[in-house]
Formats: structure tokens, sequence, C-alpha cells
């Protein structure tokens, strides 16, 4: 390097030295004008002794950025406050059974399509079982086919008391059968038409039966399923009209509307009436208009089911269907299972005590 580039990167660094005291002295005016105004702004409307603190605390950062420009570093960026928020946290589709606790009654009885032996329930009476759980937001580790992805996203189903209660018959009163806790999971896009699906199951200890009868609950997992429809803002959305209401008013308007046109219709006598023909092209397109909206219709009353059909949490953010399917597993070989039919079932929501 010669001589002359060494002087001139000298005075390059020189200049540098004095354009960044320069920036610092600027710094230092600006941030003690600012707490100039302030000082006089607060005693303009004469701010309370909290102010006095939050005011301290500035002069405090300012201080703190003040060493850290001594250092070389850049100016410290202002603190970022977070509020705290009241409102609950906002729950995932999947969540919004998260500590709610529900009553599940069983009946148990020949279904049309299960797989159970012949002689499984011919005799038509039916075993009445109830217990009251938990659905938890705690993971579930334990794999089952049963469950989509074999634990993803499941959560445990807590059990109360560790029991369900099998209702009394003729041959017999009432009986207490233990069980274990089991699993519960929401499956988006799995029911008809793609709406979700809740599935939960529980574990027996025993098998479960009364005396004489023809039917009995194998021991091990009991499984069911039902409808779910997440709600949204639901207080909201319960208070406006939904799509099916929508395609049926839809479908009555245009129902009307055909009848008014085919009396005009008749109305004309004369056969070869162009007016009489442009009705009749009007009530086709209106008939075809009709058929379209019939099965919107149709697929929002699966999607968007009656309320009566629903049972809802208590934030009435997610409703579920009030019956649903019962099954078990039942392994033919090492390598194959299937699940029989044992029945159905019904859910309602318990009141929590908090």
């Amino acid at each position: 390097m010669t001589r002359l580039s060494m002087v001139k990167t000298s005075q390059s660094i020189e200049e540098i030295k004095e354009e960044s005291e320069q920036l610092r002295k600027e710094i230092k005016e600006l941030k003690a004008e600012a707490l100039r105004r302030l000082t006089a702004l607060e005693e303009s409307l004469g701010v309370s002794s909290n102010t006095n603190v939050e005011k301290e605390q500035a002069i405090t950062s300012l201080r703190v950025a003040d060493a850290i420009e001594d250092e070389g570093l850049l100016p410290a960026p202002p603190p970022i406050v977070i509020k705290s928020s009241d409102s609950k946290k906002r729950k995932g589709v999947g969540d919004l059974l998260d500590e709610t606790v529900w009553k599940v009654s069983l009946s148990i009885g020949r279904e049309p399509g299960t797989w159970m032996p012949k002689t499984w329930g011919t005799s038509g009476q039916r075993l009445n079982l109830s217990f009251k759980a938990e659905f938890t937001p705690s993971q579930l580790y334990e794999r089952d086919d049963f469950l989509r992805g074999g634990y993803t996203n499941a959560k445990i189903l807590h059990v109360l008391d560790g029991q369900v209660t099998l209702s009394p018959s003729l041959t017999e009163g009432q009986r207490i059968y233990k069980v274990k806790n089991g699993g519960w999971q929401v499956t988006q896009g799995d029911g008809p038409l793609g709406t979700d699906l809740l599935r939960f199951y529980i574990e027996l200890d025993d098998e479960v039966t009364h005396k004489g009868s023809d039917l009995y609950i194998p021991k091990g997992r009991v499984y069911c399923s039902c409808g779910y429809f997440p709600l949204g803002d639901s207080k909201r959305n319960r208070s406006e009209p939904n799509m099916k209401e929508s395609y049926a008013k839809e479908l009555a308007s245009i129902e009307d509307e055909i009848v008014k046109l085919r009396q005009q219709k008749d109305e004309i006598k004369n056969p070869f009436s162009m007016d009489k023909i442009k009705l009749s092209n009007e009530i086709g397109k209106l008939q075809r208009k009709a058929e379209l909206t019939a099965g919107k219709l149709n697929f929002a009353s699966v999607t968007e089911p009656n309320k009566s059909l629903l049972r809802f949490t208590e934030d009435m953010d997610v409703g579920l269907t009030k019956e649903g399917g019962v099954c078990c597993e039942v392994e033919k070989s090492p390598m194959m299972k299937e699940y029989h039919i044992l029945g159905r079932f019904s859910i309602a929501n318990v009141k929590s005590s908090k």
C-alpha cells in the first residue's frame, strides 16, 4: 500500500469518527429536548404520581441507551409494552370440547348392519349404561386405530369416578362396572358431506351383561362417534339465518312463482299463443332452478342440522349431534380387525361447577 493511500484511509476513518460523535451529540440533544417537553406537558396538565413513575422509567431507559451508545452501539429501540387481555384465549376447531363434562348414555342392542353373532340381542332387549366424562386437553400417547393417525391430535377422556352404571332389568338391579380412561379426537371432514366427527372411547375392565340376557358388551374398548359442528362466534351466528334457512326461503319463493305463472298460463285459452309458450319456457327454467336449490337445501340440512338435533357446550361454541353410534373392536386374525355395531348413544352437557 502506498503512503498516499494510507493517508487517505486515515483521513476517512477520522471523518467517520467525527460524524459518529456529531450524531451522538445530536441524539442526546433530541432526548434532552423530548424530556423537557414531557416535563412541561405534565406540569401543565397536572399529571398524577403514577405518571411520574413512568417518567422515571423513561429516564432510566434513556440513560441505559446512552451507556450503550458510549460503547459504540446503536441506540436501543423503545421498549415494547404488551397489554394483558381479560378475553378468553381463542380455541382451535378441535379444542372446543376441552375441559367440558358430558353425560353419555349407551343403549346397547341389535341394530341393522351389525356383525355381532346371530344370537346376540335377538330377544329385542337392550342394555342401558351411563357415565360422565371430561374431555381433557391432555395429550393421549396410547395408539388406537380408531383414532385417525393413531394418537395424532388425540386427547385423554377422563371417566368420572372410573365407572359406568348399568340400569336395572327384570332379572336384577343396577350394577356398577369399573372402566379405564379413554381417548377422544375431532376428525375434520370425516363425516357425511365433509362434516366433522367426534370420536371417543372408554375401556371396560369386564364384560357387561345382565343375568339371563342374550346381550353383552365384550371386555375392552367401546367406541363412540357423532357429528361435531363448530359455531365460531356463536352468539352472533346463532342469531343469524343459516344457509339452510336461506335455501328453504329461496325454494319456497320459486315454488310460489311457478304457481303464479301456471295460473297465468291456464287463463290463456289459445294453445298457440306466444305468451303461453313464453310462460311455459319460464316455468321450465324455474323448475330447473328449484331442483338445484332443493339439492343445496339437502346438502345444507346435513352440514347445518337443526338446533334441536344438537347438544351444545356451555359457551355455545360447538354442537354435538344428540345421538351417535357405538361399536367394539373384534380381532378376526392377527392381521385383521373389525368394528361391530353395538348400538347407539345419546349425549348431554353437564354444567361445570367452576
